[in-house]
């Protein structure tokens, strides 16, 4: 299966392991917040007080993951030494001596010389499954017990039989296994690059094994363990690494303590060990800088969300504006603030830059001996936003619409609004002029949104009209009242000019002017002021359809009549021939015949009457069992008697 396929893609996987190890801009995509670990503690902290062994074991190690006292520690004490497991199941010895050992500081004792012969019987058969050989070889180590050279052996041996079903769960805990067993585990080493080969990949930024986390987690965690017991790098990128860190991070909603243990167990040996050390680069805050607001601030740690124990440096390596690929700044330090874990630098300079979308590069450096992985030119999003001004007074008058001269302009400065009502009539169009510009660079704004909204001051109707952006840079709208009479009522209307653009750090809302629309239609009471949403709906009225006309009761029972004639010709008969019941004899099977078919008939009618599908079958059932062993037992005595 694995070893088979990785047998034959070998050569090929050397060749792309090569060019894995160049640098890429691949980095992982984040690390768990202060927020996620409030929320895992929640999860980790169902486990107390305890209940149940196995659940008291994740949530004792997954405090320990994350270096923090274990909750109702006494109560767990006392739960270990209570004696409540059963000695011989090798999986409860496991989680009692990873537990007891995992806290260190109980008072009492564990039967330790029960769980070492609880483990070393499990190590001596050659029948015990991969997973009891896990819980055992662990289980000795939790006790402090030395698995001799003999045992180590044979236990190699048996393991290596396993896995002859190299199943991605045999080989992760085969790897396991083999950092108790010391030169006798490189069988498992071997077997790191066949595992890797079958991992899933997703959207080319996670890898995962099929089984989801904890499958994934044992391998990882089974892969840096035995590499660091061999003293050997593991056969694993660094771009391989990321995708699974990446996988990790977004697990971090795990509803389940052994979830959570297994998460933070792997997140922790994927940030600290000897061969990759993970670095996380995120943004600080909002992705978005300005002229107010020139500081960008990175945030730099482990995927834990702990700072970096080796001394590093962060370096802006490229700031790119994207619309034109035009680079702004290149090779800027990052300097660190009080917080060990944050560092800052200027995007925007005192003069201004044009707002808009761009990515930005950033490095991590150190020393070559710390090993971090996904710290080269990792690319991230920004924005530079534009605060909007209004440089001249705002153009709002009227004018005809049948007409090409200039409309009589009012100048209104923002953020007033003009003095008078303006007075509109269906031969005249209303007309606005406008200029948005960038506040320190006094450069022209193209903006996404740019709207006059016109709501009536009695129905609260709204308007919205979209102004347009002339080749001189200025906005304008010419709204002619006689085209849009359909949308518009009479009355007085509040004038507003809305201003937005996902690159403005400060959207506008402006009152400009009240206008009075005289457009030949009555003008709305206050009583007819509530929208019609508001207002009571139609009943709604349902029209069943009609039923059919129906036969004349003279037809119906005509019919009826000629149904009947067939049993009144019956009778008849019977009543000139003669009924022969000579042959009629006055035993059980006989009544019971006679009466089970009787019965069923009366079944039919009572069917057609009141009964439904489901009830007439059961009483059916019943009835024809009763009547088909009695008229078999009638039949056979007939045909007896006429052979007589």
């Amino acid at each position: 299966m694995i070893r088979s396929y990785a047998r034959h893609t070998r050569h090929v996987f050397a060749v792309v392991l090569s060019i894995l190890l160049i640098p890429s801009t691949l980095a992982a995509n984040n690390h768990l917040s202060a927020y996620d670990r409030q929320r895992l503690l929640q999860v980790i902290d169902t486990a107390f007080p305890p209940r149940d062994l196995a659940t008291v074991h994740f949530g004792v190690l997954a405090h320990k993951s994350l270096n923090n006292p274990i909750p109702k520690q006494e109560e767990v004490c006392k739960f270990l030494t209570a004696g409540l497991i059963d000695p011989s199941n090798v999986e409860l010895n496991f989680y009692l001596a990873t537990t007891w050992k995992a806290i260190g500081s109980c008072s009492g004792s564990v039967p330790t010389a029960s769980m070492n012969r609880v483990f070393s019987d499990v190590l001596a058969k050659e029948s015990s499954s991969i997973t009891d050989l896990y819980y055992a070889t662990a289980g000795l180590k939790a006790l402090g017990s030395a698995i001799s050279k003999e045992v180590q052996k044979k236990v190699a041996k048996t393991v290596q039989t396993i896995l002859k079903d190299d199943s991605v769960s045999n080989i992760a805990y085969a790897l396991h296994i083999a950092t108790h067993l010391g030169p006798e585990g490189l069988f498992a080493f071997d077997r790191i690059e066949d595992v890797l080969v079958v991992a899933d990949e997703v959207d080319g930024k996670f890898l995962q094994f099929e089984g989801g986390l904890s499958i994934t987690a044992l391998v990882i965690s089974g892969t840096f363990g035995l590499a660091d017991v061999l003293k050997k790098d593991p056969p694993i990128t660094p771009q391989q690494t990321v995708k699974f860190a990446n996988y990790f991070v977004s697990r971090r909603t795990v509803q389940t303590v052994k979830g959570v243990q297994n998460l933070l167990n792997v997140l922790s040996i994927l940030s600290q060990n000897k061969f990759q050390t993970h670095v996380s680069v995120s943004v600080v805050g909002n992705k978005a800088v300005s002229i107010d607001d020139p500081m960008i601030s990175m945030r730099v740690c482990d995927l834990l969300g702990r700072p970096i124990t080796a001394q590093i440096g962060l370096t802006l390596e490229n700031f790119v504006r994207l619309s034109d690929n035009t680079p702004i700044l290149t090779m800027v330090p990052f300097e660190q603030t009080s917080d060990k874990m944050v560092y800052n630098t200027r995007l925007v300079k005192p003069k201004g830059e044009t707002p808009g979308l761009y990515q930005m590069t950033v490095s991590v450096t150190a020393s070559a001996a710390s090993k971090l992985i996904g710290n080269i030119d990792m690319p991230l999003d920004i924005k530079i936003l534009a605060h909007a001004v209004f440089p001249d007074a705002l153009l709002i008058g009227t004018a005809d619409s049948d007409q090409v001269t200039q409309p009589k302009f009012q100048k209104v400065n923002y953020p007033n609004k003009l003095s008078q009502v303006l007075e509109v009539d269906s031969l005249q169009k209303l007309a606005l002029r406008f200029t948005v510009k960038e506040k320190v660079t006094a450069k022209p704004l193209t903006v996404h949104q740019a709207f006059v909204m016109l709501t009536h001051q009695v129905t609260k109707e709204e308007s919205i009209f979209v102004a347009e952006k002339d080749n001189n840079g200025q906005y304008k709208l010419d709204l002619d009242l006689g085209a849009k009479g359909n949308e518009l009522s009479s009355g007085v209307h509040n004038v507003d000019l809305i201003i937005g653009d996902m690159i403005l750090s400060n959207s506008i809302l402006w009152k400009v002017a009240d206008v009075k629309l005289n457009l030949g239609t009555n003008v709305p009471s206050p009583s007819s002021a509530v929208p019609p949403m508001y207002l009571p709906k139609h009943e709604i009225k349902h029209l069943f359809r009609e039923p059919e006309r129906r036969p004349p009761i003279f037809v119906s029972n005509l019919f009826t009549g000629l149904l009947l004639i067939p049993l009144l010709l019956l009778f008849i008969l019977w009543f000139k021939l003669g009924i022969n019941l000579s042959n009629f004899s006055f035993s059980l099977s006989t009544f019971g015949f006679h009466i089970g078919l009787g019965a069923i008939f009366c079944l039919f009618g009572l069917f057609w009457l009141r009964l439904n599908m489901f009830e007439t079958l059961k009483y059916l059932l019943g009835l024809g069992v009763v009547t088909f062993l009695c008229g078999n037992s009638l039949l056979a005595r007939l045909a007896s008697q006429h052979k007589r």
